[in-house]
């Protein structure tokens, strides 16, 4: 018997992103619209929404299940989103997480779980994480874009598949396989009981693969982007993609193609009794089955054939048409050569697709045929698709460079991780949020639902327009259209660290130089060999490693200068310790090394500023990283010092206020910390209450809602300072213009309390 649908499911408000059904009789959905929705079975043909979840802030798009045990009897649904964060739910408690898994710094957009609740996370942040008991054991580096799907072979071998046309195996946390075939993004894995994993992608294609990552076998027949895959026990393969199919594969032939109403198929996932079920960007789930007691009643199905039959198909999923050479409808009074044959006919300026049925001998028409649309297509940067990658002309002779963003974001957080992604002055921040503003587009959740999804992928990208370099330049409407109004992302809780790269290594060698030959007569200057070691140094700053690397000779000789040199001459030194700190790993032999390096800096501001910056650098390496949470507690006490808030040094405080942000990207995932937390809540609150530098604002409000958001007592805490009322005064009661940068994420912030 054929796949027919069994059942429609309505409830979701968007795209539906990814489902599983664990059970015969419970099916959970997770959407574009921000919820989890489960769907249990009322008779063989009929399902109902049960409960929804909204523990998300922004798109969910992906799903998995951990099975019932004893200290979860009805198991637990696995949700991961564009907000980074992954919520773990009790099926029969929609009110709240039961735990969230806080660590990927960008959208997690697939999980995989396993029986004993071990879970793999993939994210757009180019890593993948293994969590067991709520913590990650393992990053999973490697890959040089997205990773969008992920898969437990067998114990301990994990795959991954990415946007970097590759599939990688790993096993205790390290790659030891890299496995190629695929032309274009890798979007999704399947086990394949008996034989190994099949994966699908970007090029279309979906190719099996043996538990050795060796390619047994290509499947061909998708006209577009595969997205999905489902298996089941008896080796068929079911695929979904933007060519509004799902297609069933049965020893490597394609048996069926299952036509949708809508541009994409999203997700298709398998029944434990042989259904399916996949999701669309029409919103809705749709149950197909083979069983006839199942099979939705003859209305629904006429109703369901009339949907299709109306659905428009982009040209570019059929091919290049020549709608004169066509044949007319008499075409299809001769019978198909083949079961599921697509045959276009021309019906006046119209055309048709018809799909040829071996079962009932008939044509049936699938849909009209029209021109793709090109203006809303997405454009791809770094493996991800975008709204808009725009352009930006940072001076003459140089390369523009490329600025990703998508409608959905605040324009002054894309603005600040572009300057930070280029190194970039502080100074345009305010230039490249306007530009954001007045050039991207906004797009309704239903407009971008018929397009594609502008997080995860969606319709293939056809360039319509030229888009110029340079702020302010870009205009793809002409000047009648009205200003768009851009979405606003959450703000908190905030992820990444905001390391301090600029640095003028000429000036520094110079006034390094200058500072040893005034020293000489002291006998603490450098000796010839030590200053061959420091030109090395500074060609190794000027040439930075992409991965941090063992350096231990060049922070030897930096710390000897800063231990021997006059207090008003080390700072250099400082500066250049706080670079090398982003791409050293060596290991700190000093159990003290920041408490010493801030006791002698405590009364030059320029030195202390160096200090708070290296700080901040520590903490994007691992190395590092240990080093700033063990001297966590020094390092607060020296920032919260009145003279440094009394200073009239806004470098000195913008460093310290990132020290602050900082810390509380590190204590989102430290839950023991509580004492900490609320000491900081207490710390950074009162400096905001002076403070009204807008920059130094923002990332002292950051670190409040990432401490209030990741601890109870931190938020408990808030209550008994006020932290609302400091808000409201330093921030929220301010003139407009006073409060551009600041504004949003306050109102996050007092939300939150």
């Amino acid at each position: 018997m054929a796949w027919q649908l069994s059942a429609i499911l309505a409830g979701h408000k968007g795209d539906v992103k990814a489902l599983i059904a664990p059970t015969d009789d419970l099916i959970a959905s997770v959407s574009r619209d921000k919820s989890l929705i489960t769907w249990k079975r009322e008779s063989n043909n009929k399902y109902t929404q049960d409960k929804t979840f909204n523990g998300h802030t922004n798109y969910v798009n992906s799903v998995a299940f951990i099975g019932a045990s004893e200290a979860n009897p009805h198991g637990l649904i696995v949700t991961g989103g564009s907000d980074r964060l992954i919520n773990v739910w009790d099926p029969e408690d929609s009110s709240s997480p039961v735990y969230t898994l806080v660590g990927h710094t960008d959208n997690v957009c697939s999980l995989f779980a396993d029986t004993d609740g071990h879970i793999v996370s993939g994210s757009w942040d180019k890593t993948a994480k293994i969590w067991r008991n709520w913590q990650c054991v393992y990053t999973l580096e490697g890959h040089t874009q997205a990773i969008w799907g992920v898969l437990e072979l067998e114990h301990e071998i994990i795959v991954t598949a990415s946007a970097d046309k590759t599939i990688a195996m790993w096993k205790d946390g390290k790659k030891i396989k890299t496995i190629t075939g695929h032309e274009d993004c890798v979007r999704s894995l399947a086990l394949l009981p008996g034989i190994g994993f099949v994966s699908c992608g970007n090029d279309g294609a979906v190719i099996v693969w043996s538990n050795n990552g060796d390619p047994v076998q290509a499947l061909d027949g998708h006209t577009s982007f595969v997205y999905s895959l489902a298996t089941l026990p008896t080796g068929e393969i079911f695929s979904s993609g933007e060519d509004r199919t799902v297609r069933v594969w049965e020893h490597g032939k394609c048996t069926q193609t299952i036509i949708h109403p809508c541009v994409s198929v999203w997700c298709v996932a398998a029944l434990p009794n042989g259904d399916i079920v996949s999701g669309g960007s029409d919103g809705f789930v749709r149950v197909f089955t083979r069983t006839a007691e199942r099979v939705a009643d003859s209305d629904t199905l006429k109703a369901y054939d009339e949907e299709n039959a109306a659905t428009a198909i982009p040209s570019n999923q059929v091919g290049d048409i020549k709608k004169d050479d066509l044949p007319g409808p008499e075409a299809l009074g001769q019978p198909g050569k083949k079961d599921q044959e697509v045959k276009m006919v021309r019906v006046g300026n119209t055309v048709e697709a018809h799909m040829w049925s071996n079962a009932g001998q008939e044509w049936s028409k699938i849909g009209e045929v029209v021109d793709a649309v090109g203006q809303n297509r997405k454009q791809l940067y770094g493996g991800i698709e975008y709204d808009h990658v725009f352009d930006i002309d940072v001076g003459e002779g140089v390369p523009a460079l490329k600025l990703p963003f998508n409608v959905t974001e605040n324009p002054y957080t894309a603005a600040q991780e572009f300057l930070t992604r280029h190194d970039l002055p502080q100074v345009y921040l305010d230039q490249v949020a306007d530009f954001i503003t007045k050039n991207a587009r906004a797009v309704s959740q239903g407009a971008a639902a018929a397009t594609g999804d502008p997080l995860t992928g969606g319709s293939r990208y056809t360039p319509s327009q030229n888009t110029s370099s340079g702020f302010g330049s870009y205009n793809p409407w002409g000047n009648d259209t009205p200003k768009p109004q851009p979405a606003v992302k959450r703000l908190i809780p905030q992820l990444l660290n905001v390391p301090f790269k600029d640095a003028n290594l000429p000036a520094i060698q110079k006034k390094l130089l200058q500072l040893n030959t005034e020293l000489a007569p002291s006998g603490v200057a450098l000796d010839s060999a030590e200053l061959v070691q420091l030109d090395s140094l500074f060609k190794f700053l000027g040439a930075p490693p992409k991965q941090p690397v063992a350096q231990p000779q060049y922070l030897a000789l930096l710390l000897k200068i800063f231990n021997t040199w006059p207090e008003t001459s080390r700072f250099p030194a400082l500066d250049l310790l706080r670079l090398l700190a982003l791409y050293s790993k060596d290991p700190i032999e000093s159990p003290d090394l920041l408490k010493t390096l801030l006791t002698a800096s405590r009364t030059h501001e320029a030195s202390l500023m160096l200090v708070a910056r290296l700080v901040v650098n520590f903490c994007e390496t691992e190395e590092g990283r240990e080093v700033a949470i063990n001297e966590i507690s020094t390092v607060l006490e020296f920032m919260k010092d009145d003279a440094v808030w009394q200073s009239t040094n806004k470098n000195l405080k913008l460093a310290v206020a990132t020290v602050y942000m900082s810390y509380s990207t590190l204590l989102l995932k430290r839950h023991d910390d509580d004492a900490l937390a609320i000491q900081y809540v207490g710390v950074i609150t009162k400096i905001l209450a002076k403070e009204r530098d807008q920059q130094v604002q923002y990332r002292l409000l950051i670190a409040l809602g990432n401490l209030i958001f990741a601890h109870e007592s931190a938020k408990e805490s808030a209550a008994i300072f006020e932290v609302g009322k400091v808000v409201q005064a330093a921030v929220l009661s301010r003139p407009t213009s006073e409060k551009i940068t600041t504004a949003p994420v306050a109102n996050e912030l007092v939300k939150l309390l």
